[in-house]
This record gives C-alpha cells, structure tokens and sequence, in this order.
C-alpha cells in the first residue's frame, strides 16, 4: 500500500467513525427554556424485553415469555420493592415488571386465570396485593408472589370497583366504585369493611362516575371525581375539605381526569384522557404545569389512563393507545440529591485514579 492510500486511510477512517455514530438526543424536558426544567422524560417500555438484560429467552428462563407485551394497559402501581404493577384489559392480566432484578412475570404466568378485566391495582408494606376486576365486580387479595387469597367483603356489594390506595401508617384500603358513585374504605388488617364515602351528585362531597384515588402524607385522600370533571380531597376520616377543577380547556380545568398520583413533595398529577396529559398541582389545588402532549413521540400519549410515582419520585403513566408505560422524573429535592451523589462519586473516582497513577 502506497505511503498516500495509508495516509488517507488514517484520515478517512476517523472520519467514517464520527459519521456512524448517532446524534446524541436532546433531554425532553417541561417547562422548556428559558425556564427552570421541573419534569424529564426518561423512557419508555411495553413488555419484558425492554428490560436491560433480560432477552426473550431469559425472560422464558425466568418464568416469563413474549406475551408480557402489553396491549391495553390500563392501571399502574409500583410497590415498596421497586416492582413495576400494570393491569392489562386486553390480556386480563396483571404484569409485573422488576427493571432491579431483571425479571418479568405476571399474575396469570402460571396458567390460572383469577381476573376477567383488572382495573386497578396497589399493594401494602406488607406485599400483599389488591385487584380490582370490573367485569366480575370484585377485588382480589393476593399475596406478594401473585397468589390468590381471598375478595374483600364490601358494605355493599361493588358495582364497578376501579382505583384503589393504601394508606398503610393509618391502615386503611379504599376503593373506588365507579357505579356507586362512592369510595368504599376497609381495615388494612383485618380487611374487613369500615365506611361508605359519597353518593351521586355534583355537591361536595358528592361523586359522578369516580375512578381513581390517591393518598398523601398527611393522610387526606384525593378522589378524581371523572364525570364532575374535578378532584375532590377529604381527610382520613372521611370528612370533605376541598375541590378544584372543572369542564372546560384552559389550565386547570379538566375533559377526562383519570389517574391520580402524588409525589415526595406534595404535588398532585392528574391524568387526563382526552388533553393527553398530566396536569400538576399543588397541595392547595393550584395548577403548576403541565406535560405530554398527543402523539407516539417520546413525551407524547394517546388515551393516557394510570399514574404511579415511586419513592424517588419517578412518574410512570400508562399509555393505552401506544400501548407502553412512560416514564418521567420530577426534578425535585429528590433528583437533586442523586445527582450531588453522582458527583460526589466522580469525584471520588477521580481522586483513586490519580492516587494510582503516582
């Protein structure tokens, strides 16, 4: 090879190199600038696969296959072990994703089919787990493995049970039911039934067609009342304190709540349906923000439905049409502390290398 075809090698070569490599893909995060940025998109997942580590044929090894993919996701949860709980209507199946220990299965994996059509799902610190299931108008306890325990008895009989929450420091699991236009709560102990909150109507304290529910440090609940498009907060026992929110399309006001979740700050997220979006408020009911947007970009959702936040403060919303959970950080306290770890961590891998070095 001639000393010109080498020397143009050596420059061409790098060249090609640069070329190959993907651009590099801007955060996506709300507000944008010059704002301070409050929420990140992070990524999104359907199904076991999506999980680092986990091919098709680990997951088969691991008590899972390709089937976990979800089709109609509907609810989410996230238990205190970092598990990842979606309810899928299409299959009629719970699915359970664990990103920690590269792991995918769900409550029907072992041929055993319990619900027709789960809608909600959430779990205590003691891993149990409950189901609400719409077509059977029951709600299923299970155990942290997925096994069947028992159904709650209700005060009266559930007509269509839908979002569900644990208060676990003052014991107490609420139901919505949609048709009864009421939240049901039991004793997170012994499960048996306790109070019946609300009746039809459009007065405080009133409900139309409810379907999701969410609890705060404090205790105080909020119910997402879907058919009187608002979110109304009541204190552990039962009593109304206040509501915000109604039909209309500016800021604030709502077409077709439904998810509910809360963050380590006490921030409320309000899923709704038809805007594609989640609209954050504060502990006053006063609209923050807001993000999403309709499409199948990342950051967009068609027919959003559930909204879990984990305890640092990771957001994960199911996105029905696109069949896939999206999922988003709040940059908070939380956030804050992660990266001051990260660059302590730096840091302290810089100073060990150049201790090394002499």
């Amino acid at each position: 090879m001639s000393k010109i075809l080498k020397a143009l090698m050596i420059l061409i070569v790098p060249l090609l190199l640069v070329s190959c490599t993907p651009p590099e893909i801007p955060d996506l995060v709300w507000p944008g600038p010059p704002d301070r940025p409050r929420i990140k998109y992070v990524k999104s997942f359907r199904s076991g696969t999506d999980i680092k580590g986990v091919s098709i044929v680990g997951s088969v090894l691991l008590g899972a296959n390709t089937s976990f993919t979800m089709r109609k996701p509907n609810n989410i949860h996230v238990d205190k072990d970092g598990r990842i709980l979606v309810t899928d209507t299409a299959h009629t199946d719970i699915f359970i994703y664990d990103f920690l220990k590269k792991k995918v299965t769900s409550i029907g994996a072992s041929g055993t089919k319990i619900f027709s059509k789960p809608i909600g799902v959430t779990t205590d610190d003691t891993g149990r787990i409950f189901v609400s299931d719409t077509r059977t108008d029951q709600v299923g306890v299970l155990d942290h493995k997925g096994r069947l325990l028992s159904y709650l008895s209700p005060g009266m009989p559930f007509k269509q049970p839908t979002g569900m929450a644990v208060d676990n420091k003052n014991g107490i699991l609420y139901v919505v039911d949609t048709h009864l236009h009421n939240v049901q709560t039991f004793d997170l102990k012994t499960l048996k039934y306790k109070q019946t909150i609300g009746e039809r109507g459009k007065e405080e304290g009133s409900f139309n067609y409810p379907s999701a529910i969410a609890v705060d440090k404090q205790g105080n609940f909020y119910v997402v009342d879907t058919m009187n498009a608002r979110v109304q907060v009541f204190d552990v026992k039962g009593r109304f304190l206040y509501a915000y929110g109604k039909f209309g399309d500016a800021p604030g006001e709502f077409a077709r709540p439904k998810g509910v979740a809360i963050d380590s700050e006490g921030h409320v997220y309000v899923v709704d349906a038809a805007f594609n979006n989640v609209q954050i408020f504060d502990d006053e009911g006063k609209m923050l923000m807001a993000f999403g947007g309709y499409g199948n970009d990342r950051g967009h959702m068609i027919l959003p439905a559930g909204i879990a936040i984990d305890k640092d403060d990771f957001i994960y919303v199911t996105d029905s049409w696109n069949e896939r959970v999206d999922i988003y950080e709040f940059l908070g306290e939380k956030y804050k502390e992660r990266e001051a770890a990260k660059k302590a961590g730096d840091k302290g891998k810089k100073k060990s290398k150049n201790k090394e070095k002499t």
